[in-house]
């Protein structure tokens, strides 16, 4: 048993959810590497799931009976005890969830920051901020007047001194 590799998920900012018609489709939106897909792919054989469900950092893996399992970069929680978690997870990494009293969570074998994630631009509020360019003319060091240390215009002559 590890501390737990969670971290907070603001509701608000997760955008609308988008329904999947396939983890395939869900394991690519969210660039999971392989070694988690054998992981998700054994919880997903026995956790009796209806449907999968993306938002902007994560997808759920709603099951029928229980509470939905969330599948995040490095992680899955939501499971509803530890011997959930094992009978459904096999013999990994598992610790004591802050998703809800008594839930447990796993972790991937590959584990990742959620910044190294592929950005899609396919859903709202997962564009990543552009770089800003450097511009092509070069900036102009700027002169001052040696006597009241007010920038000089670009005549050289000082406003305030004349």
């Amino acid at each position: 048993m590890s501390a737990s590799p969670e971290v907070a998920v603001n509701a608000g900012k997760e955008g609308r959810a988008h329904r999947f018609e396939t983890l395939d489709e869900a394991f690519q939106r969210y660039g999971t590497p392989a070694a988690n897909q054998a992981l998700v792919r054994r919880i997903v054989e026995s956790a009796d799931v209806a449907g999968i469900v993306g938002f902007r950092t994560y997808f759920k893996l709603e099951r029928r009976s229980g509470p939905a399992l969330e599948v995040h970069a490095g992680y899955t929680n939501g499971f509803r005890n530890e011997s959930d978690a094992v009978r459904l997870a096999g013999d990994t990494e598992r610790w004591p969830s802050r998703r809800f009293q008594g839930a447990w969570g796993v972790t991937h074998p590959e584990t990742r920051p959620s910044a190294e994630r592929p950005a899609s631009r396919r859903f709202a509020g997962s564009r990543v901020a552009a770089t800003p360019r450097p511009s092509a003319v070069p900036e102009r060091a700027e002169a001052v007047c040696p006597t009241c240390f007010m920038v000089l215009p670009r005549t050289g002559v000082c406003d305030t001194c004349g």
